[in-house]
């Protein structure tokens, strides 16, 4: 079931071209007419001094990255490049937002934003271009005086959602914004004190995440090989919200699914603890798992580093959850534990089939599913989704839901021990695209 607002989304770029990080739902919707535009810019120095092979020199500081920040619908979107050696940076930025741009060290520390008499924010309304100047006016070694020209499709704007009153470079706005149940805020979910758009953890000079794999000087995440109009990686031909160069095995059959407080994150073993029913699961991790955390997807090991105590997950698995407290994690993501109703006992199996005889009246319904029929029945607590982000409840959903639709049906029932004596329940369903026989 899809989170009530929720567009998978993962980063993109390389440190010698345009990084992006929609850190929350957009890019999704990228196709042949993306609604993103491409802002080039420059940024200059009024100090003396020749450019450096690692930034641009202002007074101590050697000015080496540029993100750009913005609030879209309540969540955090940021972009992020480096400049190089001449000054020059390029993003994608969504059209239609106010981006609050902070400049960074060598050392991947904020060191400005840039703001002048002008405004506080570039409001993207197309393509275009921003050159920025920088300076030290009162010697003391750091940058502090900008002054901005944009040309293009854009605007200065003044923006006092994205003010930084406390002078940590950083819009006072986003601080606490943390819809990952970490923590930690949402521009740097491992906590490292670096902002997640430029971190290089692996030394490969490229943005984690957004490898080039062919060398062909395009990064991963921007590569389209059926011409689609989505990249690569946001390809999901089978439907489960996973894509699918990290969901290569779908046939992993039915899952116990439940959602708790993470503890104990050990991420040399690749282990946690999961708090579920009044139980505390140990949970190993495997090179096949796939986890979701802040909408950035990983596998293995690498949900591990991104992974802390005190975080809210939904966890799938396929160990017998009823028998056994040592289970290993077929998928897992981090939500907002206020986020929807978490009281439903027990386990959960998922199905995909067709809805037929529909009976509103009586809170009833017949799925087709892997060669039979279950009877379904509807009560007040059952929540559906019937097109994205409209929800409804109880017998309303069936009176929305039409004849002949592919749902994925969420029950506590043993569907694959049902002997029609008593229909199975259910607990959450969705119109889905995917009629596959099982999840």
């Amino acid at each position: 079931m899809k989170k009530e607002i929720k567009r998978k989304a993962i980063l993109s770029g390389s440190l010698s071209l345009s990084a992006l990080l929609f850190a929350c739902g957009g890019a999704g919707d990228v196709t042949s007419d993306s609604p993103y535009a491409t802002v080039t810019g420059t940024v200059t120095t009024s100090s003396t001094g020749s450019l450096s092979t690692t930034g641009i020199p202002v007074g101590n500081v050697e000015l080496s990255f540029i993100a750009a920040v913005a609030i879209d619908n309540g969540k955090l979107v940021y972009t992020a490049d480096d400049i190089d050696n001449n000054g020059n940076f390029n993003l994608k930025l969504k059209e239609g937002l106010d981006y609050a741009f902070i400049l960074f060290d060598l050392n991947k520390k904020p060191k400005l934003i840039v703001r002048d008499a002008d405004g506080n924010a570039i409001k993207i309304n197309g393509d275009g271009s921003i050159d920025i100047s920088v300076s030290d006016s009162d010697g003391d070694g750091n940058p502090d005086t900008v002054s901005i020209n944009v040309s293009g499709s854009m605007s200065l704007e003044n923006n006092p959602d994205l003010e930084d009153n406390d002078d940590d470079y950083y819009p006072d706005s986003i601080e606490n914004l943390n819809a990952g149940g970490s923590v930690n805020p949402d521009y740097d979910e491992d906590g490292d004190g670096i902002f997640d758009g430029i971190e290089d953890k692996d030394g490969d000079g490229y943005i984690d995440g957004h490898e080039d794999s062919n060398l062909n000087d395009i990064p991963d995440v921007y590569e389209d090989d059926d011409k689609d109009g989505l990249p690569n990686y946001l390809d999901d031909s089978d439907g489960d919200g996973y894509p699918d160069h990290i969901d290569d095995d779908d046939s992993d059959g039915y899952k116990y699914e439940m959602k708790g407080m993470v503890s104990n994150v050990d991420s040399t073993a690749g282990t946690f603890t999961i708090s579920y029913n009044g139980t505390d699961y140990n949970v190993s991790v495997t090179d096949s798992t796939v986890c979701e955390i802040n909408d950035i997807y990983y596998t293995g090991m690498d949900c591990m580093s991104h992974l802390t105590d005190g975080a809210y997950v939904e966890l799938k698995t396929n160990d017998d959850i009823t028998t056994t407290t040592d289970i290993s994690a077929v998928k897992f993501e981090i939500e907002d534990e206020d986020y929807e109703d978490h009281t439903y006992d027990s386990y959960r199996f998922e199905i995909y089939g067709i809805a037929k005889n529909i009976d509103p009246e009586n809170g009833t319904f017949y799925l087709e599913w892997n060669g039979m029929e279950l009877q379904v029945s509807v009560s007040a607590e059952t929540k559906c989704e019937i097109s994205d982000d409209n929800y409804h409840w109880g017998s309303e959903c069936l009176t929305y839901l039409p004849e002949n639709t592919c749902i994925e049906l969420k029950t506590p029932d043993d569907v694959y021990n049902y002997d029609g004596t008593a229909p199975v329940t259910a607990i959450e369903f969705e119109v889905s695209d995917d009629c596959r026989v099982s999840y």
